[in-house]
């Protein structure tokens, strides 16, 4: 297996924070990379509000966020954060032309056996790894917001990523803490935001359709499904609900088809769509009386509780 030292992190935002943060954490050295001082300013202050929030929730072990802070280093030369970089972790805009450029110079400037991966949340690799010399290095590493907290990582290759490349970048995730898993194919969107854009669109159209406000489509969401969502998967839920999936199938076929034939099929938000969301959200009681960061604070502490019940309990992935 191929010994991972030291990393490249291309992007400061909030992806990129939350790599560099993760990965400080877990013993690593990096160096973060953006075109913009006063963003690499601002993405120092952000981790460290990460680091320091980790400690606080018992998240950093024998670490601490001084000692996690001094393995990371700032650049705004892209030579200088890859070129003796063993992985590095590209989390910049997505869009193909801005990564395939990207990717084009971070392939030459970097060792040979440097595997380089996006944190790309819906493109697929076969496209941006067209324009670079070593594609067998290239792969798809999306991880899900916030990075430091959230354990999935969705791995996948193109057409020309080598099995090594994708057991490397596999093994780095579960050593960092991560869950990941691999794609057997390219699909856009991967998994989960696939998944999500199935409910968000039945979400939008509910709301849409009158059939009940945000705050009540949000509330019934998070009391039933998301209640459980820890815990079960959309088929191992249709195993249990049936009796065995096979009996779910039996059973169920019927009153499936019919809820799937009456719901929404648009690929493209309408603006009165659009219109109705952004006005029943924005009335919501939460959104009412906290800003977003309060928002995100009160999301991550709940996501540590979460997390913490799951560390507690043993393996995440054990059924007992």
């Amino acid at each position: 297996m191929k010994i991972i030292t030291n990393i490249g992190c291309i992007g400061a935002g909030l992806i990129g924070q939350g790599w560099a943060t993760l990965l400080s954490s877990k013993g690593y050295e990096l160096i973060l990379h953006d075109i913009n001082a006063d963003i690499l300013e601002n993405a120092l202050r952000k981790i460290r509000s990460n680091l320091e929030f980790l400690e606080a929730n018992d998240f950093l072990g024998q670490e601490k966020t001084d000692t996690a802070l001094k393995r990371i280093k700032t650049t705004m030369s892209l030579a200088e954060a890859v070129s003796n970089a063993d992985y590095i972790q590209e989390s910049v805009f997505d869009d193909y032309e801005v990564k395939k450029r990207l990717f084009r110079e971070m392939d030459a400037l970097a060792p040979k056996s440097a595997i380089i991966a996006s944190s790309t949340s819906g493109l697929l690799m076969t496209r941006i790894q067209k324009k670079v010399t070593e594609p067998e290095r290239c792969v798809l590493a999306h991880p899900y917001l916030p990075v430091h907290l959230m354990p999935l990582v969705e791995v996948a290759g193109g057409k020309q990523t080598s099995p090594e490349t994708l057991a490397a970048t596999f093994g780095l995730m579960q050593k960092i803490g991560k869950t990941p898993v691999m794609l057997k194919k390219e699909v856009p969107g991967y998994i989960v935001n696939r998944l999500q854009a199935a409910l968000l669109r039945e979400a939008i159209d509910l709301v849409d359709s009158g059939v009940a406000s945000a705050e009540e489509v949000d509330r019934a969401f998070r009391m039933s499904v998301g209640l459980r969502s820890p815990l079960l998967g959309p088929l191992l839920r249709a195993h249990l609900a049936g009796d065995g999936i096979e009996r779910f199938f039996e059973n169920y076929a019927q009153s499936y088809r019919i809820r799937w034939e009456s719901m929404a099929t648009w690929n493209s938000i309408s603006e009165q769509a659009a219109d109705a969301t952004i006005n029943g959200v924005n009335e919501m009681e939460i959104v009412r009386t906290k800003s977003l960061e309060e928002i995100k604070k009160w999301r991550d502490k709940r996501v540590v509780d979460i997390l913490r019940i799951i560390r507690e309990s043993g393996n995440s992935e054990q059924h007992e």
